[in-house]
């Protein structure tokens, strides 16, 4: 399987050179490589993508057997694209686009291998790394750490978890502290999770990445975007040496199909507050987005081999949701939310603690998710917004992570 075009149906002129027997027989296996089901995009005419890889990955799939990858080497190449996908061509000749990523199968897939990336209908590919070295404008959001598929959860993938994983206020929590289980329900649901590296912070990175096509709600909206910026830097004690080489974690999550039935009222309520940037009075006029907490956890703390140190740092953070504030900002799209929240800025212990896990972080399961602050007891039980699990990430770039390039750069 090979090049990408940008122009659909444009006749390739038949290739003249002679193919040896081991060719003929490779060329016999390319058969119906990808599927043929339409992805609705946003359309984004005039702007194109462009990968420089030095990994090019070839797809086989023979009689309805299960799929596989093969890695080819491709040196110094530079594919230009409007669209990332792939392209195939039929036996007169003819080259045919395929849509080849569909975010809102992920979590119906029945399919028993580790991790996955959907294709169109639903077909699937085993995807690990195979963006590497790659250099992207505008790709498709959602296909550099796949999918787990299984409970196994292989190594650099993503899986969903139940809010209830999360400890959050209680419904007594304004008389006995206590936190209990979070509800086991979640306005948003996870799609997919990139991981790009920057040469600076990009803040709202949605406009540089082309977003899944969903159904309009005319009370929330219907994807949220989750944009983790993450030094890569030496940590410095002075704050203003806040910018520079990094990661962005980017998460993606869909309104639910089940909202109205299944969450209540009042956190709806109190998610259009977020999002409409509402303020309120406490002391003094404050910004509703003041509220917001990420929630995380360490699943399997034993096999960071954490230090003493370490090991009470995490103890004393343990089921501890933070504020987010002031290290967070907020965009608006036709269809998105994007919250970013910038590690750039926390406070230096955060950053030298992060620094210091980073290389062992590629063995921990990691559990991420949001919640809005509860003021009053009307408010309780807290609710979870939105949250996923990241299964042994590596956040050391060793060439694997691909860099996204802004229009700016480019």
């Amino acid at each position: 399987m090979g090049g990408c075009v940008s122009t659909t149906h444009s006749r390739v002129a038949p290739h003249r050179k002679k193919h040896t027997r081991r060719q003929r027989n490779r060329h016999k296996k390319m058969n119906s490589t990808l599927c043929d089901a339409p992805l609705k995009r946003k359309s984004h005419s005039d702007a194109g993508s462009r990968i420089s890889v030095s990994e090019f990955v070839q797809i086989d799939f023979e009689n309805g057997a299960t799929t596989t990858c093969r890695r080819s080497e491709v040196s110094n190449k530079s594919f230009h694209l409007t669209q990332v996908h792939w392209n195939h061509v039929d036996e007169n000749g003819v080259c045919q686009e395929e849509s080849w990523y569909d975010s809102m199968s992920i979590l119906e897939s029945e399919s028993d291998d580790d991790f996955i990336s959907v294709f169109g209908d639903g077909k699937i590919l085993n995807m690990s790394y195979p963006f590497s070295g790659a250099q992207m404008v505008r790709p498709q959001a959602g296909l550099v750490v796949p999918c787990a598929s299984d409970e196994k959860a292989s190594p650099g993938s993503w899986s969903a978890i139940s809010p209830s994983i999360f400890k959050v206020r209680g419904e007594s929590y304004f008389k006995d502290k206590q936190k209990n289980e979070a509800p086991g329900y979640c306005p948003y649901t996870p799609i997919g999770v990139d991981m790009f590296a920057c040469s600076q912070k990009i803040s709202h990175i949605a406009q540089h990445l082309e977003l899944p096509s969903v159904e309009s709600n005319s009370k929330l909206p219907p994807l949220l975007v989750v944009n983790i910026q993450m030094p890569t830097y030496a940590p410095s004690m002075f704050l203003s040496d806040s910018n520079g080489e990094g990661i962005s974690l980017v998460l993606y999550f869909r309104l639910s199909d089940n909202i109205n039935e299944e969450i209540p009222s009042d956190f709806i309520d109190s998610i259009k507050r977020l999002v409409d940037n509402d303020t309120e009075k406490l002391r003094s006029v404050v910004p509703y987005r003041e509220r917001l907490k990420i929630l995380a956890g360490l699943v399997n703390p034993e096999d960071l081999q954490l230090s003493s140190t370490e090991k009470r740092l995490l103890n004393a953070y343990k089921d501890k949701p933070v504020l987010t504030r002031p290290q967070h900002e907020f965009f608006m799209g036709p269809d998105y939310f994007e919250i970013d929240i910038d590690v750039h800025r926390f406070s230096f212990v955060s950053r030298k603690a992060l620094e210091s896990l980073r290389e062992r972080l590629k063995a921990g399961i990691l559990d991420l998710g949001l919640t809005i602050q509860a003021q009053k007891a009307e408010e309780l039980p807290e609710k979870v917004l939105c949250c996923m699990r990241l299964n042994k990430l590596d956040f050391v770039n060793h060439g694997q992570i691909p860099t996204l390039m802004t229009l700016d750069e480019d």
